[in-house]
């Protein structure tokens, strides 16, 4: 921090002011970020303008050497002299959003748009901040620009379905005009005939005109004609397509797949979901309603039709309604990308630009963990097929950034056997512990845990032969968290000795008697059951010894309430009185013991005591 030497020297009459700052220099190089706080803020008070300056300046030194702690503590004391500093307010934001702190950091972003409310970076990272992405300033605005561009839903491609659809149409069509001209033949013979008669006779007239005008047409110009003809065919050709693109009737469509397809077979629901989809696109609410109602009575937890329902209900007028139930699906499914992009456009319609941004932040978050792809499910297959093809670590790339969204006890335990594979034992801890919360029963799970605690206990050893004791610390760590004993506690406290963790050895040793009290209760109340199993089963004998055993481990006032019930139970007064006069000698004689045992570690100090004078 050379900055603040520029600001000290010998013959500067602000001894006082330099001290203080000098001192706020000191702690914050030390780490104690709270101290030099303080020290900061009595610079500020003795002279804002100055101390204003010299912290500002070092708050710049420091934005760019990845001390988020120290750039607050500098940033909040100079924001007090300059609160109106919206561009610091803002920087102070970012820091806080690295750190995770997303309240505070949504704090400084609401303070800079209270001053400024145009503030369009603010307003921005706001958004990110409430969608919890570090993603800030310039990189935010773009990274949602696209999605800012959108006005229509954003649906599935279903081309190969739309192009099924116009197929059905087309034979529905056929269909429709041979049963007319049955009919026609049936009923009106005769004035068919006349028809066609008269057809004829006008054709006849049609064909004459057409050759005068082939005359004709010979006189003009031969390109120009060739160049009239070509701009024709091109134009009947888009219009051809277009009408292709708009033949289907979506009733009609809906009325033939309901009446000709097998209900509920797999054509059936194709098509229907791809009629859904067509009717989003052509805003014909009413029919993809029916659709989407009728998919979703043969699949109630498919995320995907509900969120299509919604967008169809959208479509006839009730956005807040729509709005009301994309939140509702999004606290039971946060991942769902349909329904976060979809619920931003219909934010963005009702000029909820802020909440907007946010359903697109956090689309564009799950978009980078599924390679821009809505559907999970063919990044999943997409991540099979690398996993069959032997090509795990290709696959374990895919799987985890999809794991939080991944349901599938069998896939998940995959996944963590393959990061077991890999030593990435954190990753396949969490995942296992995951399985569990799924199903506290599921035995592979369990055995999975087992393997990540050997496999740390495993690589602690390796790293102790290496003599790298902290890694090897770091890693018994791991295995405490994951199970607790008496001698992997005596272990890590022998290791945070040798490496003069003072304090991590103090925890262990307290974590040492917990567990240790701990395991005396379990067999105490273990004691106690069998007492009172053998009581409730008539064996009165093996009761009292279970009782007697129990207040030898721990001599407590309640175990021996229940023994002396016990003797009164069984009409044994003098037994119950016998029980007592034993249990009050027998914690006189423990007193007695830890007194002997205090006297005795007493005088051992005092003999290393003198020791030490002598040697002296």
């Amino acid at each position: 921090m050379k900055i603040l030497d520029k600001f000290f020297s010998k013959d500067d009459p602000n001894k006082e002011l330099n001290s203080i700052l000098e001192r706020g220099k000191s702690l914050l190089e030390k780490n104690f970020y709270e101290w030099a706080a303080v020290e900061f803020n009595k610079a500020l008070e003795l002279d804002p303008k100055l101390a204003g300056e010299t912290v500002t300046k070092l708050f710049q030194e420091m934005q760019g050497g990845g001390n988020p702690d120290g750039i607050i503590s500098l940033g909040v004391n100079v924001l007090k002299t300059d609160p109106k500093n919206v561009e610091l307010a803002n920087l102070l934001g970012n820091t806080y959003r690295k750190k995770h702190d997303w309240n505070r950091a949504k704090n400084m972003y609401n303070l800079c748009l209270k001053h400024d409310p145009d503030f369009k970076t603010a307003s921005y990272n706001l958004a990110a901040a409430n969608a919890k992405m570090e993603i800030a300033d310039g990189n935010a605005v773009s990274a949602i620009g696209e999605f800012e561009k959108l006005t229509d839903f954003v649906l599935p491609d279903i081309q190969e379905g739309l192009e099924n659809l116009v197929e059905m149409q087309q034979h529905f069509t056929i269909v429709v005009d041979e049963v007319n001209d049955l009919q026609t033949v049936d009923v009106k013979k005769e004035d068919e005939f006349e028809e066609e008669s008269k057809e004829s006779a006008e054709d006849k007239n049609e064909l004459n005109e057409v050759k005068e005008d082939a005359k004709e047409s010979e006189a003009k110009n031969v390109e120009e004609e060739a160049k009239t003809v070509e701009a024709a065919k091109n134009k009947a050709d888009e219009e051809e397509i277009q009408a292709e693109g708009n033949s289907i009737d979506s009733e009609q469509t809906f009325n033939y797949i309901i009446s000709n397809l097998e209900a509920e077979s797999e054509e059936e629901n194709k098509a229907c979901f791809a009629l859904g989809i067509y009717c989003l696109q052509t805003m014909d609410g009413i029919i993809a309603k029916n659709v989407f109602k009728r998919l979703l009575m043969r699949e109630k937890e498919n995320v995907d039709l509900r969120c299509f329902l919604v967008l169809a209900s959208s479509l006839e007028g009730d956005i807040d309604n729509a709005i009301k139930t994309f939140q509702s699906i999004l606290i039971r499914n946060p991942n769902h990308r349909y329904s976060n992009v979809n619920l931003g456009i219909l934010y963005k319609r009702k000029g909820m630009i802020l909440q907007s941004r946010v359903r697109f932040f956090t689309t564009f978050k799950l978009l980078e963990r599924s390679q821009s792809n809505y559907n999970i499910d063919a990044c999943l297959q997409d991540a099979e097929n690398h996993f069959e093809g032997n090509r795990t670590k290709k696959a374990l790339e895919i799987y985890e950034k999809l794991v939080p969204e991944i349901t599938s006890q069998e896939l998940l335990l995959r996944i963590a056997k393959l990061n077991v594979d890999n030593k990435s034992w954190d990753e396949a801890f969490e995942i296992y512990r995951r399985v569990l919360r799924i199903n506290r029963q599921n035995k592979e799970a369990r055995e999975g845990i087992k393997s990540v605690h050997t496999a740390y206990l495993v690589a602690s050893e390796n790293y102790l032969k290496k003599k790298d004791p902290k890694k090897a610390a770091v890693l018994i760590d791991k295995a405490l968290s994951i199970a607790v004993s008496k001698n992997l506690l005596h272990k890590a406290i022998n290791l945070n000795n040798l490496l003069k963790n003072e304090n991590r050895a103090f925890e262990l040793e307290e974590m040492l008697k917990s567990f240790s009290n701990k395991e005396g209760q379990a067999e105490v109340q273990a004691k106690i059951s069998q007492a009172e199993e053998a009581e409730k089963n008539g064996k009165y004998k093996s009761a009292i010894r279970y009782y007697e055993e129990a207040i030898k481990l721990d001599p407590q006032n309640s175990t021996l309430k229940k023994l002396v019930d016990l003797c009164v139970h069984i009409k044994r007064p003098d037994l119950a009185d016998k029980v007592s006069d034993w249990f009050a000698k027998y914690q006189h004689s423990l007193h007695q013991k830890k007194k002997a045992q205090a006297r005795e570690a007493f005088e051992q100090t005092k003999k290393e005591e003198v020791s030490l004078q002598d040697e002296n």
